[in-house]
């Protein structure tokens, strides 16, 4: 059998932090908007993260009407 390759020579892969983009603000004045930043407050207070998704997704397809 054969001895394994070693990479010990390489540098370490560096990643970033986080690839997950920024929660997205409601639009001033928009009622939509507003319900669904109470909602995603609500539903982190409960740790309830499915929801908090949700409402970003909402957040950030809902400004097509704007």
């Amino acid at each position: 059998m054969t001895e394994p390759r070693r990479y010990a020579d390489t540098q370490p892969l560096r990643l970033p932090l986080s690839t997950r983009p920024a929660e997205p603000e409601p639009a001033q004045g928009c009622a939509g908007c507003a319900e669904l930043a109470k909602v995603r407050s609500w539903a982190r207070a409960g740790f309830d993260l499915t929801t908090v998704t949700d409402c970003n997704v909402l957040m950030r397809r809902h400004p097509e009407g704007h």
